[in-house]
């Protein structure tokens, strides 16, 4: 059930409302059966995987607190951690390991085995992110291992997050799910209003950046020069408003019932360096890799080569985590040769900055410059993410050389959608993402500056922001919705 579907508009108001009519003691029942019906809609099969992850690592948790008390070592985790991992190995790599046994195979010994058709259950990656930092905070003694099955299920199957994230901590989430939350005007308007926010940026924005980008790069081969670098500075833009729209959509829902969930984004395209950037992009991953992988890999206390060694460790399976491709686990290893070179350089970058603009280092026209091409650097890696495959992404590169910059004034992006009404349209609404990222860079938070305006103003702007989502976002007759990108990993 997709966030900005007609079903989703008719299940979230019931749920929500009777959640505040629901006995504080029955309230996690019925959230569960809730999360479990929202998650059903796709398939009854993934229900099934779901709830089979959540049974094996309850008891895990309990199993691993018995023997953290005894004083048992890392190989009694390790291999639980594996099984946890399998449902999620076997039916999103299996498919990929055997294309990459049959090329070795194919080529030695001329035999080839055949292609593995499994489903791949939506929010697998997400949930099992979930459990399987859940059972290393019990193992470590962070986290007290749940007793209330119930409980511990609504903890990875709570249906705002379970397709897409935030990748939750069981220390901040379950405890909320104990309270009894007490309908407040105030934080359920906070809320709607932040969802109002995702779906303007996934209905106005993001999927008109999608109906250029997919076609463009679909057919590669017809456009290249200027349309290719714009399809790939477009779909930059699209990845993030896509992603920020469902992470808005997702944590408005839960906080219209009271929940509060992780932030995660925080204005990266105004990251002025790639560390900057993935610190501020989809952070609730960044960090669960950050505390669960890079930190016991050793992090930075053991030497720069290390460290090197540990970021790309760490972005290499960042990659494959988005998807069983070469492409995706490219994409990964360029954002960590990214950081890996900006340290070594970054003697060099600071001399040549006392040699350009003196002590005057936190100049506008720096900041602007090392936000632009933190933002190319990123859109250039995403040619990887975006591509089938590998080869693409090098066909596609090599198309942007192609000079035809008159494409732009000779009417031919008219034959892509871009006329100059869309164009227009889609430029505004860009330069109010930016506004809007800007004044949160500078702690003015829209959504608090209007707690303190008159009701009446609050819902004029709500109504028309409600309105201006009618009238120009992609829906309707005719018009397919696309998922939310992140929904396929």
């Amino acid at each position: 059930m997709n966030f900005h579907s007609f079903q989703y508009l008719i299940f979230f108001p019931i749920v929500s409302f009777l959640y505040y009519l629901v006995p504080g003691a029955a309230s996690i029942i019925y959230l569960l059966l809730a999360s479990y019906v929202f998650y059903i809609q796709s398939d009854w099969t993934y229900a099934v995987i779901l709830l089979l992850v959540t049974v094996w690592t309850y008891a895990m948790g309990r199993y691993l607190e018995r023997r953290r008390d005894k004083g048992g070592s890392n190989r009694v985790l390790i291999p639980i951690l594996i099984f946890t991992f399998l449902p999620l190995v076997i039916l999103k790599y299996s498919s990929f390991f055997l294309q990459n046994i049959n090329m070795v195979t194919g080529r030695l010994l001329h035999v080839s085995f055949s292609p593995i058709d499994l489903i791949l259950p939506a929010g697998i990656s997400f949930y099992t992110f979930q459990a399987v930092g859940y059972l290393i905070d019990v193992w470590k003694g962070k986290q007290k291992a749940e007793k209330d099955f119930l409980c511990y299920a609504l903890f990875l199957s709570f249906f705002p997050l379970i397709m897409s994230g935030p990748i939750e901590r069981a220390g901040h989430l379950i405890p909320q799910f104990r309270e009894k939350h007490r309908f407040s005007a105030e934080k359920v308007r906070d809320a709607l209003l932040l969802m109002v926010w995702g779906f303007f940026l996934k209905l106005v924005v993001a999927e008109r950046l999608a109906g250029y980008v997919n076609p463009v790069i679909n057919d590669y081969q017809k456009y290249g020069g200027c349309y290719l670098i714009l399809a790939i500075i477009f779909f930059t833009f699209q990845l993030y408003l896509d992603f920020e729209s469902y992470s808005c959509i997702a944590i408005g829902s839960a906080g219209v019932m009271g929940f509060e969930l992780f932030k995660n984004f925080n204005q990266p395209f105004l990251g002025m360096s790639m560390t900057g950037f993935w610190r501020r992009w989809h952070m609730s991953l960044t960090n669960w890799f950050r505390d669960y992988l890079y930190i016991p890999l050793g992090g930075n206390r053991k030497g720069k080569a290390k460290q090197y060694r540990n970021i790309l460790i760490v972005f290499g399976v960042s990659g494959l985590w988005h998807g069983a491709s070469w492409n995706y686990v490219v994409w990964g290893l360029l954002n960590g040769f990214y950081q890996v070179i900006g340290m070594l350089l970054k003697p060099f970058k600071e001399k040549v900055g006392f040699a350009s603009g003196g002590q005057k280092r936190d100049v506008f026209s720096r900041r602007l410059l090392k936000t632009l091409c933190t933002f190319f650097l990123f859109g250039f890696s995403l040619i990887f993410f975006k591509a089938p495959s590998f080869m693409t992404a090098i066909r596609i590169i090599k198309g942007c050389t192609v000079w035809n910059p008159w494409v732009f004034f000779d009417g031919s992006m008219s034959a892509l959608g871009m006329t100059a009404l869309e164009t227009a349209i889609l430029v505004i609404s860009l330069a109010i993402v930016v506004a809007v990222d800007i004044m949160h860079e500078k702690g003015i938070h829209i959504r608090e500056r209007l707690s303190y305006q008159e009701t009446w103003f609050r819902w004029v702007l709500i109504i028309c922001a409600v309105i201006t989502i009618l009238v120009f976002g992609k829906y309707g007759p005719g018009y397919k919705a696309s998922d939310f990108i992140y929904f396929k990993f």
